[in-house]
This record gives C-alpha cells, sequence and structure tokens, in this order.
C-alpha cells in the first residue's frame, strides 16, 4: 500500500485525473466496504476543513452510509444518492456525498468497476485543489489506515 501511494503522489504532480482510482480499487480488492470507508473518511476530513450551510442536513446522509448500507438494497441506496444529487444549490460536498452512495449501489449490485469510479470521483470532488497538500496527506494516511487495520484483524 505504501508504494502504491507513493505512485499516487508522483500522479498528483502530474496533475493527472483519477489519482485516487488506484486507492479505491485496492482497497476494493479486500472488500468493496474499505474503498467506501476510505470514502467516507475523506468526505469527514473535507467537511471539517469547509464551512457550508448545508452540513448539517448532509451530516444525516454521512451517518447512515456508516450504518445502514448492509441493510439496505442497490435501489434504496441509488434512491438516496437521487435524493441528495437534487437537494438545491449542490455544492461539491453534497455530490460527493451523493457519489459516495451512488458507489454502494454499484457495489451491492456486483458493479465493481462502477463503483470504484463513483468512489473514485467522490474523493477527487474532496480535494478541489490536488495543491492542498495538508487535506491530500489526510486523504493518504487516512487510505493506510484502514488499509493496515484491515490487514491485522485478517
Amino acid at each position: 500500500m505504501k508504494q502504491l501511494i507513493e505512485n499516487v503522489k508522483q500522479t498528483i504532480a502530474q496533475k493527472k485525473i483519477l489519482w485516487a482510482y488506484p486507492i479505491a480499487l485496492k482497497l476494493q480488492k479486500y472488500h468493496y466496504s474499505l474503498a467506501i470507508q476510505w470514502a467516507i473518511e475523506c468526505i469527514q476530513i473535507y467537511s471539517s476543513e469547509i464551512e457550508s450551510d448545508k452540513l448539517f442536513q448532509l451530516n444525516k446522509y454521512i451517518q447512515q452510509a456508516l450504518s445502514e448500507p448492509n441493510f439496505l438494497t442497490p435501489l434504496q441506496c441509488n434512491e438516496i444518492s437521487r435524493e441528495i444529487w437534487y437537494l438545491p444549490e449542490r455544492e461539491e460536498i453534497q455530490t460527493a456525498i451523493a457519489r459516495l452512495w451512488g458507489s454502494i449501489a454499484a457495489f451491492k449490485d456486483g458493479e465493481d468497476r462502477g463503483g470504484v469510479m463513483e468512489t473514485t470521483r467522490a474523493v477527487e470532488l474532496v480535494l478541489p485543489d490536488i495543491s492542498a497538500r495538508r487535506l491530500l496527506d489526510r486523504y493518504l494516511e487516512a487510505a493506510v489506515i484502514i488499509f493496515e487495520e484491515y490487514e491485522s484483524q485478517n
């Protein structure tokens, strides 16, 4: 994982898009919930850094993603994604959370590639400026921690 993180840093330095894809893909290969967990962690980190009037309203969807996705069908997850997507005056954080729910739906439906892409988009939306090194480092560190915790338990 640490070598992968170094490769991602080089990708970012070259200002390439989809820098989060290899991380989401690697996490998903162990279990899709790890990719989801990483996206949630990145969204939470980002939300602690921004001021948004909508954050209070959106937080319930983050909490729901943490607690309920195992009990919901792909269709229900897609409905939540659409509900978030069409809230008025969309912001990046809102779009990221909608994509998070889209990724949960895709993974549950067996669409691993679609799930990884939606996870990637969710994470990249909450890093609007790839030169924001402190934020980026926190996202990368979160991926490493999630991976290492999973490895230590399995």
